[in-house]
């Protein structure tokens, strides 16, 4: 334990300093005046971490020289007496620490917005590590309370100072189109391959450390899984992940602050700890929660993003006469006073793309705007004389920012009626031929969809989208786009784009880095010819979403961060001593069921989205009803302890088979009962996929090793998500389907498996 602590030590000293170091360095270049009480904050954490360090250092010799460890102290008889409750506890806070750490690094370091699946598979990675490890103890809550907190610090104060260094490179790096506070006009700017390279390190220091803490996780995890019986044992875990992923979700319904997931899912560690070492721990817990806490300005941790507000003064204007909107501390949008009073005082117009898109059409009656925002689109078509205007935004509290800080305060107009849903099912729910015009504002997302390479708002900019939008324009109105396209195949995109889903005639006004596009809907169908679409000048889709790629491709950005990171996972395990002659076709088989099932549900996610939307509420029963699916499918084994992995295997192959052949673009307008039956079809493959690993875990020799395969199977689905941006999310299917028919293979050659299910009743215990 003391050999942690001296190095802890060290990387405390080192983070510390570091932080301090860099709050000089960015001082020095300046930073905006609303951004400056962040390098206070980052001071104030820098000392504090080498002044703890320092006492934890004088208290761990103090310690040792009377032979004080409180990582010796014996465990709570509960760990032993209530093994259920036991792994119910730890399947909770797996799962809920997962979630917080997932939302809490892209929240704090935006290149995880885009790189998303580093931190989700560092904890799948960490967790099925330790499960192969085992024996976790009461140590191993400390050691991860422990190394916690210079986490936790450098998450919440060297955000600011390193993520738009970060996303410096990673716009330079990467043929994607990543909007923020740097975007890149030449290629003179940077060299793409260090900059990859740097991303490429930063990440996989990240997956490294991650892994480590959550494999202390996994640990006590595969330690709980040995002292239950095995179905029982994997529904409760699967009832606690359960509780851990509502949890957090409804937390972030709640818009809680970190602070309170911090308290929340590391409190039911002190589980596994008796008095002296609870006492430890609540401390160290304390010390996490307290480095959290911070903020600055008008902070909201909505349901989707980080959103910090500020009052600031525009040229021209008034002071505090503007009121500023980041998204993980990059710029978003401002809410800005355009009314013809200031603009006829003198003001310049500082985004004239807003009264662009009425100065050449007649004045609408109704108006449909999506992505409203804080509310400048709302005004602008006030401005324009619009007798009617429905507002749609995903996040209700961006609304609320607008509504309390617009300086013109367009969502108390009584002409406005504000819509809280996502815009495709919006859509839905509108009446057709109901408006004069259709405004998408600027509606580039800063936060990826669920456990996807997509993006919020991907969805939103489809060529299904644009026609849908197009059906609720009366003939002669028109749909308006305004987007931020920097780069020359972007702004062909959308013009392409409008011309295909809404009209032939398209007209295009730049602004600086801003284009607008203007398309008259006609009366009937449109007669615009679909503009030649190739693998290398693609149009997004429903099925390929990736607005940002410029062709259908994994950008070498992604291949290199992503070939590094795997490259980085091997060596953990194989430094920790797990190798493949650890595992046999067993292990192999179970593998290759938990590659499939991450491939599974993260169709079901961006498939369900399209038909009830891209919301909160969508992500946590589509996770609900997958984890639903495999405790029904463990109660079936129990019921039916030998039923025949044909028959698993053969509902697999139909159920795989209609999922892939059925669109959700057929089922769009049909009704409530009839979404919910095709969600059910879409999921079935989980219930059948349970069957064949509750069958083939309840004969498992040991729990825990055969857990872990399984879970780091979920790794390699993980890297191959990344594959959707060249195939289609309907590729899901089929590469999970390959995963499949690789678990029946090792299956069918695992003769030992075979035996033990045929002979053994299900549910084995030890």
């Amino acid at each position: 334990m003391y050999t942690h602590v001296r190095v802890w030590v060290l990387v405390t000293l080192v983070v510390g300093t570091g932080l301090l170091a860099f709050a000089s360095q960015v001082g020095e270049q300046g930073l905006p005046e609303h951004d400056r009480p962040a390098l206070l904050i980052a001071r104030g954490e820098g000392i504090a971490l080498v002044v703890l360090a320092l006492l934890v250092w004088a208290g761990a010799r103090f310690a040792a020289a009377r032979g004080l460890d409180p990582a010796h102290e014996a465990p709570p008889t509960r760990v032993v007496e209530r093994p259920y409750a036991t792994l119910f506890v730890i399947s909770f806070v797996a799962l809920f620490v997962e979630l917080m750490l997932i939302r809490y690094c892209g929240a704090q370091i935006r290149i995880f917005s885009f790189y998303k699946n580093v931190p989700l598979i560092g904890c799948f990675l960490g967790l099925g590590l330790g499960c192969v490890l085992g024996g976790g103890r009461g140590r191993h809550v400390l050691l991860l309370l422990l190394w916690l907190i210079p986490v936790a610090a450098f998450l919440a104060s060297g955000s600011l100072l390193l993520s738009s260094s970060l996303g410096k490179l990673a716009a330079i790096g990467s043929s994607e189109h990543i909007l923020g506070d740097y975007v890149p006009r030449s290629s003179e700017q940077g060299d793409p391959l260090w900059s990859q390279l740097a991303v490429g390190t930063f990440c996989v220091a990240t997956l490294v450390v991650i892994t480590l803490m959550f494999g202390l996780l996994g640990r006590l995890l595969g330690d709980a899984f040995e002292r239950t019986r095995r179905l029982p044992g994997y529904t409760v875990n699967i009832v606690g992940s359960l509780a851990g992923i509502l949890g957090f979700l409804g937390m972030s319904v709640l818009e809680t602050p970190p602070w309170l997931w911090f308290a929340a899912g590391l409190i039911p560690l002190l589980w596994w700890l008796g008095r002296v070492s609870t006492m430890a721990a609540v401390a160290l817990i304390a010390v996490s929660v307290a480095f959290v806490v911070p903020d600055y300005g008008h902070t909201v941790w909505s349901r989707y993003q980080k959103l910090v507000g500020h009052v600031v003064d525009m040229p021209g204007g008034g002071p505090g006469d503007a009121y500023l909107v980041e998204i993980s501390d990059v710029f978003y949008q401002i809410a800005v006073d355009r009314s013809p009073q200031a603009l006829a005082a003198g003001r310049d117009d500082p985004f004239p793309h807003y009264a662009a898109v009425y100065e050449s059409i007649p004045t609408p009656g109704g108006v449909l705007i999506v992505g409203a925002g804080t509310g400048n689109d709302v005004a602008a078509a006030l401005h324009a004389g619009a007798q009617r205007v429905d507002a749609v935004d995903i996040d209700p509290a961006i609304i609320r920012m607008g509504r309390l800080h617009h300086p013109e305060r367009p969502y108390s107009d009584e002409r406005v009626n504000v819509i809280v849903d996502d815009a495709r099912h919006a859509f839905r729910q509108l009446t057709p031929a109901s408006y004069d015009l259709v405004v998408f504002g600027l509606l580039d997302s800063h936060t990826q969809l669920g456990m996807s390479s997509v993006r919020l708002d991907n969805y939103v900019f489809t060529l299904e989208s644009l026609e849908e939008a197009r059906r609720l324009v009366r003939p002669g109105g028109h749909v308006a786009l305004t987007a931020a396209t920097f780069q020359p195949w972007f702004w062909k995109r959308f013009e392409r784009m409008m011309r295909a889903s809404v009209g032939p005639q398209v007209r295009s006004i730049g602004h600086g880095g801003w284009s607008t596009y203007i398309a008259q809907v006609e009366d009937g169908p449109n007669t615009a010819e679909r503009p030649a679409v190739s693998r290398s000048a693609p149009l997004p889709s429903d099925d390929w979403p990736f607005l940002y790629l410029p062709s259908m491709a994994v950008p070498s950005a992604y291949l290199l961060v992503v070939g590094a990171m795997a490259l980085a996972s091997v060596l953990v395990l194989y430094a920790s001593g797990v190798t493949l002659g650890r595992f046999s076709r067993y292990h192999g088989h179970l593998f290759f069921l938990g590659a499939a099932f991450l491939l599974m549900e993260v169709h079901a996610i961006n498939r369900l989205a399209l038909l009830f939307g891209t919301t909160w509420l969508v992500s946590a029963v589509t996770i609900a009803l997958v984890l639903l699916l495999i405790v029904l499918a463990n109660l079936t084994v129990l019921v039916f302890p030998r039923l025949p992995y044909v028959l698993s295997y053969a509902g697999l192959a139909v159920s795989l088979t209609i999922s892939f052949v059925l669109e959700p673009a057929a089922f769009l307008d049909a009704d409530t009962a009839t979404l919910l039956g095709f969600g059910l079809v879409l999921l079935s493959p989980v219930y059948f996929a349970g069957l064949v690993f509750a069958r083939s875990f309840s004969v498992a020799t040991v729990a825990a090793p055969a857990m872990g395969a399984n879970i780091l199977g979920s790794v390699l689905g993980g890297w191959i998500e990344y594959g959707t941006m060249a195939l289609g999310l309907r590729a899901l299917v089929l590469l999970a389907a390959s995963f499949y028919l690789a678990s029946l293979l090792l299956l069918a050659l695992d003769r030992d498996t075979a035996r033990r299910a045929a002979s053994r009743p299900a549910d084995v215990g030890p």
